[in-house]
């Protein structure tokens, strides 16, 4: 049964293989603070190197997951929100952490003097945190007017580069500067592709208020964009085109009875 007001939910959806994986790498990032924070502390770069391999794991596994998910057709309404949540909360997290844990501690000042100890500066965070809040605070609404948040190229490639600046960060003492060059281009085609995510929402909410598309449920999120056309290859089950589920014939008796079709007021 998909929650109410936010139809692209459905609870039997949270436990299949490819959001397990989600689930993994969203855990895996105390795990790499913890281990950081005291790489700060004990100054001791061999915790930031663990640290940094529990970082490419959970970089890893977004590979894996996504995969999983197109290979068997197990695309979801809660992945398609969680999965770009966690990849936010991991690139901001270990930038967060290798800004303050270096520059704010004896183990920047030992291994990058050159750059004030600063492993990333902070105002990479800052405009990161900046960003990441306002697609955050969005999602909900997004969720309940029942549009669709689709990776877009610009967004992959951004969060390609980020990743690529956030992996170069750790070995910064060693390729002098070259990482806040990455960084930098990573951040601007974020805000890039933040502009078009957001255009396209807005393209959506128009055309559910004006009855020219259908809002996104559990079911039609898995095999159309989010033009609402039909993704090559993942063409719905033939049950699907009828009816979506108990609920929504549920919602079409309340709508004759002269309710707003299903949706809360």
């Amino acid at each position: 049964m998909a929650y109410k007001g936010m139809g692209q939910i459905d609870k039997k959806e949270l436990w299949t293989i490819p959001n397990l994986i989600t689930y993994f790498r969203i855990l895996c990032i105390p795990a790499y603070i913890v281990l950081m924070a005291f790489a700060g502390v004990k100054s001791q770069p061999t915790l930031l190197y663990i640290a940094f391999a529990v970082f490419v794991v959970a970089a890893a596994s977004d590979l894996v997951d996504g995969w999983i998910a197109r290979r068997f057709n197990m695309t979801s309404g809660i992945g398609m929100v969680l999965d770009p949540l966690a990849d936010k909360l991991m690139h901001v997290s270990v930038l967060f952490c290798l800004s303050l844990c270096t520059g704010l501690t004896k183990l920047g000042a030992d291994t990058a003097a050159y750059s004030d100890g600063w492993y990333v500066h902070y105002a990479f965070v800052i405009l990161l945190l900046l960003k990441e809040g306002i697609m955050v605070c969005a999602a909900p609404l997004v969720m309940k007017k029942g549009a669709k948040v689709q990776a877009n190229w610009m967004g992959k490639v951004a969060s390609v580069t980020v990743s690529a600046g956030v992996i170069m960060s750790f070995f910064h003492p060693f390729v002098y500067y070259a990482d806040w060059g990455v960084l930098a281009w990573g951040v601007c085609l974020s805000y890039g592709a933040a502009i078009n995510y957001l255009a396209d929402i807005i393209r959506q909410i128009k055309k559910i208020n004006a009855g020219e598309m259908q809002s996104a449920t559990s079911d039609n999120v898995r095999y159309t964009d989010s033009g609402n056309n039909v993704i090559a290859g993942a063409e719905p089950e033939e049950e699907c085109k009828v009816a979506y589920s108990a609920e929504a014939a549920e919602d079409a008796a309340d709508g004759a009875d002269g309710t707003h079709g299903g949706e809360e007021e």
